[in-house]
């Protein structure tokens, strides 16, 4: 049996999950915001092949650049704002980094998934109406 978008849809949850965790627990480390991009990169790609998508294609890579690049501007401005409160921006720089990392992956989730050919293996289930 081939993959369906639901699983497709359960694997891209939990790939956008274990990366906003990681971004969570490594945000507040120096400099972190330089590899957390390299790791948005990764999970945009990780998220596109759970679709069967090629992220790489000519058609995509738009996709790809413009989460690399909004990833990038917005973590050097996280790292820049959260370093200038002693001690609590440690937090706030790791809670601002898990915020990130999620709404790019929730934003990647929902355009490989509409640009996916997997199957929708929802069954519809007729619903009788009293009029």
């Amino acid at each position: 049996m081939s993959k369906s978008l639901q699983a497709a849809d359960r694997e891209a949850r939990k790939i956008v999950t274990n990366w906003t965790t990681g971004a969570a627990l490594t945000g507040w480390i120096p400099g972190s915001a330089f590899f957390l991009t390299a790791a948005d990169t990764a999970m945009i790609h990780q998220v596109s092949s759970a679709y069967e998508v090629n992220a790489f294609d000519m058609d995509h890579l738009m996709s790809t650049l413009s989460g690399a690049v909004g990833s990038a501007i917005a973590g050097g401005v996280i790292a820049e704002a959260a370093g200038m409160i002693p001690l609590a921006g440690w937090a706030i720089k790791s809670a601002a980094m898990a915020a990130k990392a999620k709404v790019i992956g929730d934003v990647v989730t929902r355009y490989f998934r509409e640009r996916s050919d997997l199957p929708d293996m929802r069954v519809p289930i007729p619903v009788e109406t009293d009029d």
